[in-house]
């Protein structure tokens, strides 16, 4: 049951930088913001390109399409033709991917030093002159839906991501999935995906990294080449306000039915932003709770044998997030007995506070995480880029510890005070499905 937890938040921003990062960043005339970070430890480079658009800057009647450029990006250029673009990483014996959340769309390559110039060449391509026609479109609407069943519709608890969001959120546009709806992106037109991109995959809306073994002047010469001459957008960039969701004046139950053998308690509150002073205390707070065996939960709830699993995540993002607590009911234990026991243990130390002890063993595990969060070159990469598109402060990568190391006791239960507040929480079962539901089910 673990992965259930490991997939919900894998592809979510990581709560910690690194200390010591250096880096150069300048922009470019048509604003391309591009940072430089040397590390000769191997000979190798990472090639990046974060845009500034998620599935929050889509319209609410057109979901799904920033997930749906994460796919449709590989498909060719004007230069590469279609299913080619991975050939050329994979010859030169490199890696690529991408990845799309709510805030942002990732693209990277990770090179031998002296293909270099290929992952320019590649992602400055992919930034001028992508294939935007009917045959890739096709192609990808039914990899986009194909999706859509695999990973959320019709796989247990797949929708459990979906259903927190749907449920925490209700005017702003975190209340719809990064994968989006299927009638969406089935109806778009070729028209709808290109003012889409004309929007956002533009040099004013992107940060390009580069991280490893290299020449920094060199490098500055090839992204001038390769970036210098792209034309930037028009400015106008769909931004939502982000403090336009209204605080909750009474609780939210939710029931959800699923085809899961084992039920599961969702109780979300609000949440700091990513970055913020106050998402570092409520971390720590959410570490107290869940991280590890000595934690709360697991000795006072798991060790008890009232649940499998219990844990508590902040799901950081650019704008207000969401703070979650999730709980599976061990065998006869019914959801609001485990509910009732998570309650407890939550409230239990806003009201009480933490030891000493616990406190620490917290502050040593998250200066280990910080310690190591930039270990390779494609996490520099990504944090970053993360640190500039987020906060306009790349910098961020080197404050990390600073802004834990100054928390005290006090400051983490005072600033969870402010988000876990029992008017505003959301109460999720997830439930499994009847025969009843099934055979209804079937029958439409």
């Amino acid at each position: 049951m673990k992965k259930i937890f490991v997939a919900l938040f894998a592809l979510l921003p990581a709560l910690s930088f690194a200390k010591g990062v250096e880096f150069v960043e300048y922009d470019l005339d048509n604003g391309l913001h591009v940072i430089l970070s040397q590390d000769h430890t191997t000979p190798n480079v990472v090639v990046s390109v974060m845009y500034h658009v998620g599935s929050k800057n889509e319209d609410p009647q057109l979901t799904g399409f920033a997930h749906f450029f994460e796919h449709l990006m590989f498909e060719g250029t004007e230069n590469i033709p279609r299913h080619t673009y991975d050939k050329y990483v994979s010859d030169a014996g490199g890696e690529l991917n991408a990845n799309t959340d709510m805030d942002r769309t990732y693209y990277f390559e990770l090179l031998p030093s002296n293909y270099l110039e290929l992952g320019l060449w590649l992602e400055s391509e992919r930034m001028l002159h992508p294939r935007i026609e009917e045959i890739g479109v096709k192609t990808q609407k039914d990899v986009v839906c194909q999706e859509m069943g695999q990973t959320r519709d019709n796989v247990p608890y797949g929708r459990l991501f979906t259903e927190i969001l749907g449920n925490s959120f209700k005017v702003h546009p975190y209340y719809h999935d990064v994968l989006g709806s299927e009638e969406h992106v089935r109806n778009a037109s070729i028209e709808d995906f290109k003012a889409f991109h004309d929007m956002f995959y533009v040099p004013d809306n992107a940060v390009l990294t580069i991280c490893g073994d290299f020449d920094l002047e060199d490098a500055k010469a090839m992204v001038s080449k390769y970036f210098g001459d792209i034309p930037s957008g028009n400015g106008e960039f769909r931004r939502p306000d982000p403090n336009m969701e209204p605080r909750r004046t009474a609780p939210v139950k939710d029931t959800v039915y699923d085809n899961i053998q084992l039920p599961m308690i969702v109780n979300t509150y609000r949440a700091p932003a990513y970055g913020s002073d106050d998402m570092y205390a409520l971390s720590v707070f959410s570490a107290v709770l869940s991280a590890g065996n000595t934690s709360r939960f697991y000795k006072n709830i798991v060790d008890e044998q009232l649940a499998l699993q219990a844990s508590a995540e902040i799901i950081p993002m650019e704008h207000p997030g969401v703070f979650a607590v999730l709980g599976i009911p061990n065998m006869n234990v019914k959801v609001e007995d485990l509910e009732k026991a998570i309650d407890e243990q939550l409230y239990g130390l806003l009201e009480n506070g933490m030891t000493d002890e616990e406190f620490q063993k917290v502050m040593n595990k998250l200066e280990v995480a910080v310690a190591s969060s930039n270990s390779t070159i494609e996490e520099q990469a990504m944090n970053l880029a993360l640190a500039y598109t987020y906060l306009r402060n790349t910098n961020a990568v080197n404050e990390d510890w600073e802004k834990y190391s100054r928390l005290t006791k006090e400051d983490v239960i005072n600033v969870a005070k402010k988000y876990i507040v029992p008017q505003e929480k959301v109460s999720i079962y997830f439930l499994p499905k009847t025969e009843d539901a099934k055979a209804a089910e079937t029958a439409e």
